[in-house]
């Protein structure tokens, strides 16, 4: 097995919240991918974090046949973490594995749901991925599911990640860091870094305070009341919302959905709690992404219309005077100020009638809670407040992912015929390429946002973030989900 660095140059990074898994199985969740993500973990592809799209990670070519299927050419003197080399037999592994409804990992909940998949080994060089339906976006998709070696447990989540990357994972600690060491096998440049360090604490002002007194190199998600001058703020790729939950009652209502939009002041947030380059959100990609809709509206605040909604309904027997129950990840990146800004919404809502209460889970809980097959009978009127990033550049991938019924953490239409209709749109959509496609993706995001009316939306969100002197480091829009440590230099 090659060795890894001993000693050098060594950085700590700071986070809001530790991860709950090390397995390749749950990359996509940030507190786990920021960590494994393109320094433990690679993929066929990466995503170009500038541009969007597909580039070359452990594939170095790919082209699609007259059939529809997708051939990668593997690249070559690539080794895992335990000596062993990348094949094409790894990488059905991986595929088989990742996709194998009992383990739910994230490439299939969010991206190959309801798609079959098989990957076959044309030569000890090329795999040829065939799907149903046939994925005109496939080396995008691609991405999502990191390749392992095939000493990696089939069936059961691992706590020793193993992959190809420049780092490899050494120690974790539950309760306090996830440390990386250099991979001197790597196939790939030598990056400065040799030592990683990554924490966890929750209060954004902590964190500040740990890079000013040499503690940390790197803390994430600066408090808008703590951030300096010093400070960097970038845009992130990550569209904040609510998820409005309508298998129950006042919910399957449109006009107690369209009234939760109403009461919220979003514009009065903007340089108070949050950041002032924040814009609005109302669709779940942003402007840079093939299939984003620039003719959607906002819904304005407007408290008046949301009670006269609010009267409607009532007056019709729906009970909206039901106490709300808000479901939120507690530690979360997406604000840093996120109890502060769930508390200010709900006295908004409080203001038109609405009664609600916020309840921070840690991730493992909130994972499942959001999940349909996990609904519990009697359960309270639910919303979930969250975030959702494409960095793909195709607004197919969150569509899927978050429209689909296939996938059991989508946001459905109320009644079957609805839902039906929308599956068909979507798989449509997908199927399509060029314009067509384009304009299938911004027909559904048109009826989410004014016919189905399935989420809150909020903000486009920027990150800020403190760097110690003694680094070079530029954040990018994936930073809150991934950090490379390879972009990393000492000065």
């Amino acid at each position: 097995m090659p060795s890894l660095a001993a000693d050098g140059a060594e950085i700590t990074i700071v986070q809001p919240a530790g991860p709950q898994t090390m397995d390749a199985c749950q990359a996509a969740v940030s507190s786990t991918g920021r960590i494994l993500k393109l320094n433990v973990l690679e993929s066929l592809t990466e995503i170009d974090a500038i541009n969007g799209g597909a580039i070359p990670r452990l594939a170095t070519s790919w082209e699609q046949d007259e059939e529809g299927a997708w051939l990668f050419d593997l690249r070559q003197g690539v080794t895992f973490h335990d000596g062993t080399p990348l094949t094409p037999e790894a990488v059905k592994y991986s595929f088989e594995r990742m996709l194998d409804p009992a383990l739910s990992c994230d490439a299939y909940v969010f991206v190959f749901s309801g798609i079959t998949v098989n990957v076959e080994a044309v030569d000890e060089d090329t795999v040829r991925i065939v799907t149903d339906p046939v994925q005109p976006i496939l080396p995008l998709m691609a991405e999502a599911l990191p390749i392992v070696p095939l000493s990696t447990p089939r069936n059961e989540i691992t706590r020793t990640p193993l992959g190809t990357g420049p780092y490899a994972f050494t120690n974790w600690d539950t309760q306090t860091s996830v440390t990386l060491e250099r991979y001197d096998g790597y196939w790939g440049d030598k990056p400065a870094v040799e030592k990683a360090n990554f924490v966890w604490r929750e209060e954004a002002s902590v964190r500040g305070a740990m890079v000013d007194v040499g503690e940390a190199d790197i803390a994430l998600s600066i408090g808008e009341q703590d951030a300096r001058d010093t400070d960097i703020v970038f845009q992130s790729a990550e569209m904040s919302r609510i998820k409005i939950n309508k298998d129950r009652p006042p919910f399957d209502d449109l006009r107690v959905r369209k009234a939760l939009n109403y009461a919220i002041d979003r514009q009065g947030l903007i340089g108070t709690l949050v950041n002032a380059n924040l814009k609005l959100a109302n669709q779940v990609v942003g402007p840079s992404v093939f299939g984003y809709n620039p003719d959607l509206g906002q819904y304005e605040y407007n408290p008046d219309e949301a009670k006269r909604l609010l009267d409607e309904a009532r007056a019709d027997g729906v009970p909206v005077d039901t106490p709300i129950r808000m479901i939120s990840i507690s530690g979360s990146s997406t604000f840093s100020n996120q109890d502060e800004v769930i508390e200010a919404i709900i006295s908004m809502w409080k203001q038109v009638g609405l009664t609600a209460t916020n309840e921070p889970l840690e991730m493992g809980l909130f994972r499942n809670s959001i999940r349909r097959d996990n609904f519990e009978p009697g359960r309270a009127p639910t919303l979930v407040f969250s975030n959702h990033d494409n960095t793909t550049g195709d607004a197919g991938m969150s569509v899927s992912s978050r429209y689909h019924s296939s996938n059991m953490t989508a946001d459905l239409p109320v009644g079957e015929d609805a839902i039906k209709a929308m599956d068909a749109l979507i798989d449509s959509g997908m199927a399509a390429v060029g314009e067509e496609r384009r304009e299938i993706f911004q027909e559904i995001l048109r009826q989410q946002h004014e016919e189905v009316v399935t989420e809150v939306w909020l903000f486009q969100m920027v990150n800020i973030i403190r760097i110690s002197e003694r680094i070079n480091y530029e954040p990018n829009a994936r930073t809150n989900a991934v950090i490379e440590l390879s972009d990393i230099s000492f000065n």
